[in-house]
């Protein structure tokens, strides 16, 4: 199997696992943890959420929050004692990761095929309805095939209920460029309303409403965006400093990728020139654009690519303190 970012899978425990980026260990798959068995709830040390999600038969919980460094320290030393087959020990990033490997795996769900047996079989209900008519308001109005398109979330899972959002997903770059351009068409039309509620939103403008249905549009690589090519990272440090963005194009994915200029530390040492900002946190995607300054607080690596190296600092590895800033001239 070949999956990629965003990518549901359901395990042979009834976990619910989210893939994590589009680089993989052998054999399996990082992940993040999104749904839990309620039968399982009492062996993970995590807060829940009040809803109850129905899937199958089986009640599903949802931790109130995975990325603080804190709680993914309790969720990896619960499954660790509980579930250990979910956790592999990265040796060059000196961490345990949460992992899904691929044997147990029991179903896959990508939000580009679950979007076409959702149109293929029709809307069984209000939300999913909607979900097609926005998906369809955005293909329009951008110039992007439905092709292009997918569904994650509640709806691809079949366990939405009243409050659920509309999570779309836009396959390729340049493709949610386009349909990020075309929000700000239909927000002036008065056919959807985005939300600005922080800097991040009004920054992203991917976040909105549609007919009283909250609703998220985040990007995914086409496979041909993907490099395949096998990577090492070795930690360096903590790091933190003040830099500017020389090229965005790939900020809109998960891990978001930001070339960088001009960085220069402010705590930790560095040898060499960093070059590149990478966030594993989802409000970092489409953050900086190029130009801008920024401010970051994260942990320096290097990263060996066949023949290639250079220097990075990464955000979203449970680092207490870490942070990413925009600065405004």
């Amino acid at each position: 199997m070949r999956l990629r970012d965003g990518d549901a899978v359901v395990t042979v425990h009834g976990f619910i696992f989210y893939i994590f980026g589009y680089q993989h260990p052998e054999g399996g798959y990082d992940a993040f943890l999104k749904y839990v068995p309620e039968a399982y709830a009492d062996r993970i040390d995590l807060e829940w959420l009040p809803v109850r999600w129905r899937r199958r038969g089986i009640t599903l919980l949802r931790p109130r929050m995975l990325y603080s460094p804190e709680n993914y320290k309790r969720l990896i030393d619960s499954l660790k004692r509980s579930f250990p087959e979910y956790v592999r020990y990265s040796s060059t990033l000196s961490r345990h990761l949460i992992y899904v490997p691929e044997d147990l795996i029991a179903e896959v769900y990508t939000p580009s095929r679950e979007l076409h047996r959702l149109r293929r079989r029709g809307p069984r209900d209000e939300l999913e309805a909607k979900a097609l008519k926005l998906i369809g308001l955005l293909s329009e109005a951008s110039g992007v095939s439905e092709g292009f398109f997918g569904i994650h979330g509640s709806i691809a899972l079949g366990m939405h209920h009243e409050g659920s959002d509309i999570d779309v997903a836009v396959y390729g770059a340049e493709n949610f460029r386009r349909v990020q351009r075309c929000l700000l068409k239909l927000e002036e039309d008065g056919l959807l309303e985005l939300h600005r509620r922080s800097e991040v939103e009004g920054r992203r403008l991917n976040r909105g409403v549609f007919e009283g249905v909250p609703f998220v549009v985040n990007a995914v690589r086409r496979f041909s965006e993907i490099d395949w090519r096998p990577r090492i990272y070795r930690p360096l440090g903590v790091v933190e400093g003040e830099g500017r963005v020389a090229e965005s194009p790939e900020s809109v994915f998960r891990p978001a990728i930001y070339r960088v200029e001009e960085f220069n530390p402010l705590e930790g040492g560095v040898e060499g020139d960093v070059v590149e900002l990478a966030s594993m946190i989802g409000e970092h995607r489409g953050l900086l654009k190029a130009g801008e300054g920024f401010r970051v607080r994260g942990v320096l690596e290097e990263v060996r690519c066949g023949d290639e190296r250079w220097l990075r600092v990464v955000i979203g590895s449970a680092l207490e303190g870490e942070y990413l800033k925009p600065i405004i001239d």
